[in-house]
Order: structure tokens, then sequence, then C-alpha cells
């Protein structure tokens, strides 16, 4: 009876091993981590054929994995202001979180031609910032092979139906060419010697061509002559440019006099009343220099004590006895009435 008991009992705990490497298997074979994870959003107008639970890498290492990918509809997000058609939602590792940048890419790829498909993530560049939780970004969709192949079929079968429906046409075309090519290669061996002589003439036109541009390069271009002649040419615009200033502002110096005499003397009219104007004015400086001469005389003759004004100025005795009249007449104003 114990003996019993014992095998089940080594049989039960054979169970339970079993059924715990069962489990483990399934485990490590599911990717399941307990390391902590935050959430990210990547949005793909065609995700091919990523599926749920496909592992997130990053450089080949596993980071995380896509928890759901949801179809959209094609409406526009307010989040992110632009169409989304698909959106997988992605739990990835709190570890690598400070290598994964806003300018990060995620894009869907394979392992292998035929392996299982994946999303794949690019870190970004360092100096941009951390992408954060619960961010949304754009993914960059996986090349359409299979959209690629139904075209490439599509403009296969468009060929071959258009070569069955004009095989007459084609036919007539093949036809003519093969035709034209057989008249051309008659009537290229028909005037053989004409072609050789052509080419020979070629040949010949070449060369004296090429003699031609040697001669014109030597006389023209390399000869000293030439390159003395521009020397004397870019001195000569070199002292023209240097002169140049000073006569061109002395020109624009008697411009602006021209300018000025011809605003003030417009017409005839004008310039006659201007002729007057001068004329008088040279009549009126010739008397004021007549006058100022006489009076400069008078004052002089004055001074000597010439004539009446001279004396009565220059005599005191007169002076005196004018003085001495005056006062006379101013008491005996009778005087100028009545004569003794």
């Amino acid at each position: 009876m114990a003996q019993e008991r014992s095998i089940e009992v080594k049989v039960g705990i054979l169970i339970l091993v079993s059924l715990g490497i069962l489990v483990g298997f399934i485990l490590v074979m599911s990717g399941l981590s307990f390391e902590k994870t935050y959430t990210v959003y990547v949005d793909f107008d065609n995700p091919g054929g990523l599926q749920s639970g496909a592992p997130v890498r990053i450089a080949g290492v596993k980071v995380g994995k896509v928890d759901e990918i949801r179809f959209m509809g094609g409406t526009i997000d307010p989040k992110v202001n632009r169409r989304v058609l698909v959106r997988a939602k992605l739990s990835i590792e709190q570890r690598v979180k400070d290598a994964i940048h806003e300018d990060a890419d995620f894009y869907v790829t394979t392992q292998g031609v035929l392996g299982e498909q994946f999303l794949a993530v690019e870190p970004g560049s360092p100096q941009k910032a951390v992408l954060a939780e619960g961010s949304i970004v754009k993914g960059i969709d996986p090349p359409r092979l299979d959209l690629f192949l139904a075209k490439a079929f599509e403009l296969l079968d468009t060929t071959v139906n258009g070569i069955r429906n004009n095989r007459e046409l084609i036919s007539d075309i093949a036809t003519s060419t093969a035709g034209l090519l057989k008249n051309l290669n008659v009537i290229v061996g028909e005037n053989k010697d004409r072609v050789n002589r052509t080419v020979a003439n070629l040949e010949a036109l070449t060369a004296e061509a090429n003699q031609l541009t040697h001669g014109a390069r030597v006389q023209y271009v390399d000869n000293p002559k030439i390159h003395r002649t521009i020397d004397n040419v870019d001195k000569l615009a070199a002292d023209l440019q240097r002169d140049s200033g000073p006569m061109l502002k002395d020109a624009k110096e008697a411009l602006a006099n021209v300018n000025r005499v011809s605003g003030t003397v417009g017409s005839p009219e004008e310039a006659a009343k201007l002729k007057k104007a001068l004329t008088d004015i040279t009549e009126l400086a010739t008397r004021a220099n007549a006058t100022a001469a006489d009076a400069q005389a008078i004052v002089a003759h004055i001074k000597t004590g010439k004539g009446t004004v001279g004396a009565l100025v220059m005599d005191e005795a007169m002076y005196d006895d004018v003085q001495e009249l005056v006062r006379d007449l101013k008491h005996n104003p009778w005087k100028f009435f009545w004569r003794e």
C-alpha cells in the first residue's frame, strides 16, 4: 500500500514538473516580460502583414511588442490634424525610453525575406528631446510587393492582349522594317565608293579645320602683339578711369551753372530785361561814384576854409560875427524892416 502511494506521489510530481516546464516554455516563446513599459502610438496608411503581438525591436534587440492594431476609418484625428487609417499601439520597455527621440523612425520590416514581420525603431538624433509617453507618431509603410506584382501583372496582361489583338499590324511593321533595312543595305553597298570618299573628305576637312584653328590661335591668341595691345588698352582704360572722376565733377559743376543761368534767363525777353537791368545798375554805380567824388571834393574844400561855407566853418572870427548878428536880430527884429 505504501509502495502504491509512493508511485502516485512520484507521478504527481512528474506531472507538476512537466506542467511547470510547459508553462515556462509558453512564457519564453510568447516573449513575456516583466519589465515596466510605456505606450506609444504609430499611425500607418497600410502596415502590411503586421499583427498584434509582433515584436518591437531597436537595432535587432526586442524592446517591446505591438499590443493592438486598430482601423481608424480614415477620419481626421484632431490630436495630430491628419487623416489616419490604421493606428498601432506599442508597449515599449522603460529601460530604452531615453534612447528614443522625437525624430525617431518607426517602420515595418521582416526577419529575412520570408520571416515574420516586426516593427523596427530608428532611435533618432540625440540632440532632439526624448519621445514622451503617449505620443502619436507617423510610421513608414512597408513596401507593397503585392500591389507591385498586381500592377506588373496588369501591365503584362495588357501588353499580351495588345500583341494578340494586333498581330497583323505588328507583322506588317516588322516586314516593313526588314524591307527598309534591306534597301538601306543595298543602297550602302551600291554607293560604297561615294561613302568612302565622303568619309575621306570629312577627315580632310577636319584636319584643315584643326590647322586653321591652330593658326588662328598662334596669330590672334598667343601673339605677343595682341598681348601688348591688350595691355595698352587696359592701361588707357585705367588712366581714363582715373582722370574721368575730376573731369566728370567739373562737367557737373559747369552743367549746374548753366542750368542756373538757363533757369534765370529762360527767354529772349527775359535776357533783354536782364541786360537793361545790368546797364541801369552800371549807370547808377557810375553816378554814385561821381557823387561820392564830388562830396569828397566839397568836404576837402570846406576843410581848407575855402568859400562861404568853408569860411563859416573854419574862420572863428567870421563865425563869431555871424553869431553876434543873429543874436542882435533876435533882440531887435525891427532891423529887418527899418534901416538907419
